[in-house]
């Protein structure tokens, strides 16, 4: 037998790989290990003088690389391959995404030893991917316990840990290898060897038919969103067998199971006591949340369902603001609004609840749109934060897609797209050519033609884009692009990335529908209400010990400033509020309440202090101490320059911890000197 011992880590892998999966390009293995292509071409040369003995060889043709070989041979050399562990075969990262799966679905503390052993590394090794471990954790509200002696252990609820384990496999192989192993049973190493150390071979196949029995009653939703299902349901079903279930309020499990969009739960339970499977409501709860998919669980119309506000409000302040930092005047035009509406209502509801936002071609919008983008974050923290919702990224990215397309939509009514041809070859060949281009663009309202002598004259006609069929020397705008006579494949290419790139261009042009310049009055109306309310600043100590005596005596002292006539219904917005989970900002013992009523005459911000803790539900039903209220207050119809003002010291309270320490122990004037220096900030986007 051949000693494979022989050969390192790295040559193991390159070879498994091509074993596994075929031919592979160079570029694409140097980067999936993280060395040079010469070094792959080093190792590849190394394992030809190994491979000697198999009469196998591995060669390369136009950057690919594949292994020659009768199939005698060739299956000769992959069963000598068998004698490797595939977890000595994980690259860095993937070491460290399956070390973090274990801790996570671990019952009890696991020492670094067992690690170190399950994929041949050293300790050291080890510690290294520790410490990046614990960051990735801390963006998760999850902590690691690392003692000497007591070994590893991750921190936090349940709820966040099993988020996070969905967030891992993500990043562990692309969304096209995991649905290939979800679908199609492929026998990918990696795959298999990650799911054999979390679940099991037994448990894994298992799933796989019981996701395929429950969606053959369920209307089907998108690949991402049933691997998703697929990978809760396995947390699930291996949580209830280590007796670590998910902590939900009894009130929204019994919600839940009694409502009719979950009506298929009934069927669901059947499946799964069929396979001797038996879950707690709170499992089954959860589950429903996830095989639904975010359909059908929420209101159609403008409020977002629970959250009680309207979203179009909310839409008009993102899209103002996205307007403001581009310098452009974006129209909230029916298709724009009601797609938001669509999108944003279910996303909304699942951020306040702790579930996750998917979205698989995130990498391509903000490649696409990379400044909108960026303009689309600053708008969402600065709306979003004051409800304290925190929008991630997967989500800034389809909301940028609206507006983006928004954008192109009012690009388009603004300024046609015009094309001028520039030909020498004679009238004929022009027409020829022009017909050509306007059967392949019809979206090309305006397609002329001429030849060189006429061209000085016909570009004046500010063409958005030029095409010649000779090379032209003469420095023009646009630049002309050379073509065919005859329009080959090359040169339909080479017009469809011109107008893509116009549209994109055009898109954040500053020059087009500027945004208009604000009235002096206008200017010098909003610095004096934003001084108003800053005068107006309330802090009060309560004495209130439960949650609804805060709502009371909050409501009560906004009354006694003449600020409100209806305290009832104050009230009702207030408790909404807590009645959802999605006041509490995580681990800063501060509660974040804002609202728009007509019952307000003048925009309100105001901090109350409670004389001890008291409880309340935080996002993803954890229970969080708190122990002071921030609460702003606005008009139905408030100024936007008001409403930028409290985005601003919302997003403050979420990122900074001054603003924090202020509100909680700071005097009457230590919090509005944090609040005027966050207001009079000039944030970078």
């Amino acid at each position: 037998m051949s000693n494979v011992e022989q050969l390192t880590v790295r040559q193991k892998f390159i070879m498994n790989n091509l074993m596994e999966k075929g031919p592979l390009t160079i570029r694409g293995l140097s980067q999936q290990i993280d060395v040079s292509e010469r070094t792959i071409l080093r190792e590849t040369s190394a394992l030809n003088d190994w491979l000697k003995q198999h009469k196998v060889r591995i060669s390369e043709s136009g950057g690919l690389l594949h292994i020659d070989g009768v199939e005698r041979d060739l299956a000769k050399a992959r069963e000598s391959l068998k004698e490797i562990p595939h977890l000595w075969m994980l690259n860095q990262e993937q070491r460290q995404v399956l070390i973090t799966a274990q801790l996570l679905l671990a019952d009890e503390p696991i020492k670094s030893a067992y690690f170190s052993h399950q994929f041949n590394v050293v300790e050291g090794t080890i510690g290294f991917y520790l410490d990046k471990i614990n960051n990735w954790l801390q963006e998760k509200n999850l902590t690691m316990v690392r003692k000497r002696g007591y070994g590893l252990e991750i921190k936090g609820s349940d709820w966040h840990k099993r988020n996070a384990f969905v967030d891992l496999i993500y990043s562990y192989q692309p969304l096209s290898e995991l649905l290939t192993f979800l679908y199609d049973d492929s026998k990918d190493y990696l795959l298999m060897a990650f799911f054999k150390v979390t679940f099991g071979e037994k448990l894994t196949a298992l799933t796989k038919q019981l996701i395929e029995e429950i969606y053959a009653n369920i209307p089907q939703i998108n690949d991402i969103g049933y691997f998703s299902a697929y990978m809760h349901l396995l947390l699930v079903i291996k949580r209830t067998e280590s007796e670590v279930p998910i902590e939900m309020p009894a009130q929204l499990v019994q919600e839940i199971l009694s409502s009719e969009e979950y009506g298929f739960m009934t069927g669901v339970q059947e499946i799964l006591h069929k396979h001797q499977i038996n879950l707690s409501d709170g499992e089954l709860a959860y589950l429903a949340l996830h095989l639904n998919g975010g359909k059908n669980l929420f209101q159609a119309d403008n409020e977002a369902k629970g959250l009680d506000f309207e979203l179009e409000d909310l839409i008009r302040e993102v899209v103002y603001l996205t307007g403001k930092r581009l310098n452009l005047k974006i129209i909230c035009d029916e298709d724009l609004i009601n797609g938001l509406i669509q999108h944003i209502n279910p996303a909304l509801y699942r951020l306040s609840m702790g579930l996750e936002v998917r979205n698989p071609i995130i990498k391509e919008i903000r490649h696409y749109y990379e400044h909108l983008f960026g303009v689309v974050a600053y708008a969402c923290r600065h709306v979003f934060s004051k409800y304290n919702l925190v929008i991630p990224t997967n989500e800034v990215g389809y909301i940028t897609m609206h507006i983006g397309a928004a954008l192109e939509r009012q690009q388009r009514q603004e300024k046609e797209l015009s094309l001028l041809i520039i030909c020498p070859n004679g009238i004929s060949t022009a027409k020829m050519l022009q017909h050509k281009i306007s059967k392949e663009f019809p979206d090309l309202k305006t397609i002329e033609t001429c030849s060189l002598r006429h061209m000085q004259d016909k570009i004046k006609n500010d063409y958005a884009m030029v095409v010649s069929t000779v090379k032209l020397d003469s420095k023009i705008e646009p630049a002309p692009t050379m073509i065919s006579p005859f329009l080959l494949k090359a040169d339909i290419e080479k017009i469809e990335t011109m107008i893509n790139q116009l549209r994109k261009d055009r898109v954040l042009e500053k020059k087009t529908t500027p945004l208009p310049v604000s009235e002096p009055d206008e200017v010098g109306l909003d610095f004096d209400v934003a001084n108003t309310m800053l005068k107006n600043f309330h802090l009060k100590n309560l004495l209130a010990q439960t949650y609804p005596e805060t709502i009371t005596e909050i409501v009560d002292e906004i009354h006694a400033l003449d600020l409100i006539s209806d305290k009832k219904s104050i009230r009702r917005l207030i408790a909404k509020r807590e009645e959802k989970g999605n006041v509490i900002i995580p681990g800063q013992h501060i509660a974040l309440i804002h609202f728009r009523t007509e019952e307000i005459s003048v925009p309100f911000v105001g901090v109350f202090r409670l004389p001890e803790y008291i409880e309340t539900k935080g996002v993803g039903y954890i229970l969080e101490r708190v122990d002071t209220f921030l609460v702003m207050i606005a008009r139905k119809n408030e100024r936007n320059y008001i409403l930028e003002l409290l985005g601003k010291i919302s997003v403050a309270l979420l990122e900074e911890d001054s603003l924090t320490e202020a509100l909680r122990f700071g005097d009457l004037k230590d919090i509005r000197n944090e609040l005027v220096e966050i207001l009079n900030k000039e944030e970078e986007q």
